[in-house]
């Protein structure tokens, strides 16, 4: 069997805000399967500061941003940050639709009110205690919005919503090429986690410049994911897989639905595919 190289989605497909972390079996499938030679990248939606907590991963590399900044081996081979004035125009609808929103940034994740609010339940699984809300907060690098320079280069911003009907207004003001996503629906509550992003940039994209950095085929690809910011990735990939606890959207998708996050979804996949097998 030729040696694969493995894309695996964050949210929902690693992270579960249920349990507010990932599984061990899928820490240790990603383990196991490195030690007989496939590669393993996180393909996220999130920013390198919203994945820092990834870092101790024993990974090859990331594609952050849905595909708009990829690392590989530790080297940055690409990097597409939203431009300044795209930035200041989508923060200016936001602040005007009173949409609770985060930014995406290298540095940091920065909010208005409610949208630090509503990150900080789903990374905490709705912890109540002040305390604990706070260091949750800092030690996935949320802030304020008030706390945002420039400099921080953003690559997605993300919104919460509870019906369809609220992207309305932000659809018809929306600038190509950038595009509304409903990447996540929180288990715990009822809001959507839509994700603004630029559509040229995408997941699928991200890995075809992993694997032509790399110089491997795309026929050894395989791709696991659980919303509709990873059809491109389960498109794309020679495997797609998408996750028990996954969008429908998501499983129109795949070629093989495995088990729930929370039912060691990862491990029976890798499982599945032989990706402990040592030949």
């Amino acid at each position: 069997m030729n040696k694969k190289i493995i894309f695996l989605d964050i949210d929902g497909t690693l992270f579960s805000p249920k349990i507010g972390g990932t599984p061990p079996s899928a820490i240790k499938a990603i383990k196991m399967a490195k030690e007989v030679g496939h590669k393993v990248f996180l393909c996220t939606g999130r920013s390198l500061a919203a994945s820092t907590k990834y870092f101790y991963y024993q990974v090859d590399g990331y594609i952050f941003g849905s595909g708009s900044c990829v690392y590989v081996e530790g080297k940055k081979i690409y990097d597409h940050p939203l431009q300044e004035d795209q930035l200041d125009k989508l923060m200016d609808q936001l602040e005007k639709l009173q949409i609770p929103y985060i930014l995406e940034a290298t540095a940091g994740i920065y909010g208005n009110q409610r949208g630090v609010e509503y990150i900080v339940d789903y990374y905490s699984s709705y912890e109540t205690d002040k305390k604990i809300r706070e260091k949750i907060a800092l030690s996935n690098n949320v802030f304020h919005i008030k706390d945002y320079v420039k400099e921080d280069k953003v690559y997605k911003i993300c919104i919460f919503i509870h019906e369809d009907k609220e992207l309305i207004p932000l659809k018809k003001n929306l600038d190509q090429p950038f595009i509304l996503t409903l990447s996540a629906k929180d288990p715990r509550s009822d809001r959507y986690i839509t994700e603004i992003t630029n559509g040229n940039e995408t997941k699928a994209e991200g890995i075809k410049k992993v694997i032509t950095h790399l110089s491997l085929e795309q026929e050894d690809t395989i791709g696991i994911g659980d919303s509709a910011n990873d059809i491109s990735m389960l498109d794309y990939c020679a495997v797609g897989i998408a996750m028990g606890n996954g969008a429908d959207i998501a499983k129109e998708h795949a070629d093989f639905i495995t088990k729930d996050i929370l039912d060691d979804g990862i491990y029976y996949a890798f499982e599945k595919y032989g990706l402990f097998n040592r030949n």
